[in-house]
Parts: C-alpha cells; structure tokens; sequence
C-alpha cells in the first residue's frame, strides 16, 4: 500500500504539472458550461401554463378554447386540478398558474382571475400573463361586445403573485450534464492517450522489471483520475452557482456526498473504458479517432446539452441505454431534485451493467507491450 500511495502522489504531480490536461480536463468544461449558460436557450421557448376551471361554464370553456387552440407554439396549456397544478408550479413544471373563479362571466360578477407565477422564469411567466390576458378580453368582447357594453359582465381581474419553484431551467439541466460529459472525458482521453504514450515510450515495459507490481501503478493511475473528477465536478457546481443561481439539491451534505459518489462511479467506469481502448488502439494515431469514434455519439445523444425527448424516438430508444445518459440523468436527478439513492436506482443499475461490459473488454484487451 504504501509503493502505491507513493506511486499516487507521484502521478498526482506529473499530472498537474501537465497544463494541457488540466486546460482540457477542467478549463474546456467550465469554457462550454459558460458559453452554453449564457446563450440562455430559455428565452427561445413559449410559456408552459397550468389552469384551474373552477367555474366549469361557458365562459371559461370559452377562455380555455381560445387558449389550447393557438395554432403557435408560444403556449402550453395544461388544465388540471388546484392541488396538482400548484406542486407542478413548486416544481418548476410550469410557468404560470391561472385559477378561473366560479362565477366567472355571469352578468354582473366581478371575477379576479388569480396568477401565480414562478419567479424563476419572469421572461416565460410574463408571456403567459400576456396571452391569458388578452384571451379573457376576447371572450368578453365575443360575449357582450365593445365596450361599454362589455362592462355589463362586471369586468374581469388579473390578480398576480409570485412564488419561486425549484429550478427547471436550461442551465439547471446543463450543469449537471457538462459534469457528466467531463467525468467522461477526463476517464477516456486520459487514460488512453497517457497509456499509449507510455506503452510506446517502454515505459510500461520497463515496470514489469521494477520492483512494482502492476496493480500498485494502475491503482495510482485510476486513484489520479478518481480524484481530479471529484474535483472538477466540485468547481463546475460552484461555478454554476456562482454564474447560474444553480441550487445543488437541498444543499445539505447526503446531497453533496452522493453527488461525489456518483463522480467516482461514473470515473470508475469511462477509466475503465480508457484502459479497453488504449488495449486496441496501440498507436496515438489510432488511438485519437477511435476515442472520438467512441466519445462523441455519447457527448451529443446521452442528453448532455438538451433533453433526449428532443432527438427522433427512433435515436432516442437507443441512446437512453448509453452509460454517459445514465451518469447524466443520475447526477441530475440529484442536483435538480434532490433525489437518493433509492430514486436514482435505474441510473446506477445501467451503471453496474456497463461497468461489468467494459471491465470484461479492458480485462480482454488491455496489454502492457
């Protein structure tokens, strides 16, 4: 134990000394998570609004009508019960809550429509506001005319209220996915192109002489990339809560210990695929395109940087079984809603698969000459 911590520590100093990995292992994935955050793609969707018809009449059937039947994609409407659309407005589901109350449109009933909006997403929320707005203005007008002679319904109210959701933003979903993609590249890349420089150089060669065994120089190896993935997921969750008003779950510490987990897990695992594929690419000129051969479907199809329900069904009944998706969605799932263990055991079930596939394939190909 003690030749492999020194054999740790000395990996550990080769590969902070090393700035092109620390630029590409920690500086590339802060870089995307900045840049994709900033471009803010929550400004380029409609607004997502739940109703409540309390007064079941003609006139908010009317409402409702005008309302689902925009032939636009700038609102979805979704009409429900109070107690439903309220925990899906504290989840973030929605943007806006509009609650249509009884009496609503009888002649001479004053009828205060209650909005309540998430904080959160002011931009989508306002639109919604927006458009009910002008939906309760037609149907009074189709109904009782210009006016004055609409005022004969006793007006209609718009009365709104905030209430600040759990985060179901773009960068919410993003941050938890750029530390996925990093997690795996730091495993891949790392590996595969450190071992194939060494295979190469004979320095693997040389260790079967030393008075090494060749457990205690991959435990130093694998100890390495465990330990820098723990890191790098900590500074893009701070960064992401410093620039993105990111909340880590509930902020407690069982939430920031699973999420440490889940990086040494998913490190565990693309480690172990960078040592298959340093095994069948003996040359960096082979060892680049099949890495990128391997990496890149897994960066853009496993949900790192928009949702799967976004690709063709056809892609995405495939690629929801890609280990980089269930690193993705576990690590989300925690950071975005807090979830356990017990919640997230499908992801670490998919986990434990690959992890048995690729430790089979490094077992298999893996070579030290």
């Amino acid at each position: 134990m003690r030749v492999a911590l020194s054999l740790t520590v000395a990996s550990m100093k080769m590969y902070f000394r090393n700035r092109q990995a620390i630029f590409f292992s920690l500086f590339i994935p802060l870089l995307i998570m900045v840049i994709f955050g900033l471009l803010d793609f929550d400004r380029f969707e409609g607004a997502e609004i739940g109703i409540v018809d309390q007064a079941e009449n003609e006139a908010s059937a009317a409402v409702i009508e005008r309302l689902t039947g925009r032939a636009d994609e700038l609102l979805d409407v979704e009409v429900g019960t109070l107690a439903r659309e309220m925990e899906r407005l504290e989840e973030g589901r929605i943007d806006a809550l509009f609650v249509i109350p009884a009496g609503f449109g009888e002649d001479g009933v004053r009828s205060v429509v209650q909005a309540t909006t998430d904080e959160r997403s002011p931009q989508r929320a306002a639109l919604g506001v927006t458009l009910v707005g002008q939906a309760l203005s037609a149907v009074a007008i189709e109904r009782y005319g210009p006016p004055p002679e609409a005022s004969r319904s006793g007006g209609v109210e718009l009365a709104q209220t905030t209430l600040r959701g759990d985060d179901r933003s773009y960068t919410a979903f993003l941050v938890p996915g750029i530390v996925a993609m990093s997690i795996m590249q730091l495993g891949i890349f790392g590996v595969v192109f450190t071992l194939v420089q060494f295979r190469q150089q004979g320095v693997l060669r040389r260790l079967m002489a030393a008075p090494v065994n060749p457990a205690q120089f991959l435990f130093a190896q694998v100890s390495t990339r465990l330990t820098v993935s723990v890191l790098q997921t900590v500074i893009l969750l701070f960064t992401g809560m410093i620039l993105f008003d990111l909340t880590v779950g509930d902020g407690n510490v069982a939430t920031w210990a699973l999420v440490l987990a889940l990086a040494v897990v998913g490190g565990i695992l693309f480690v172990t695929m960078g040592l298959a594929i340093s095994g069948v690419a003996r040359t960096e000129e082979v060892a680049a395109p099949v890495t990128n051969l391997i990496s890149m479907p897994m960066m853009f199809l496993s949900g790192v940087f928009f949702p799967l329900d976004a690709l063709p069904g056809v892609v995405t009944a495939v690629t929801q079984f890609l280990p980089l998706t269930y690193l993705a969605d576990a690590i989300r799932a925690v950071v975005t809603d807090g979830a356990g263990v017990t919640d997230i055991w499908p992801e670490l079930a998919g986990l434990g698969a690959w992890a048995a596939i690729v430790f089979a394939a490094a077992t298999r190909f893996f070579r030290w000459e």
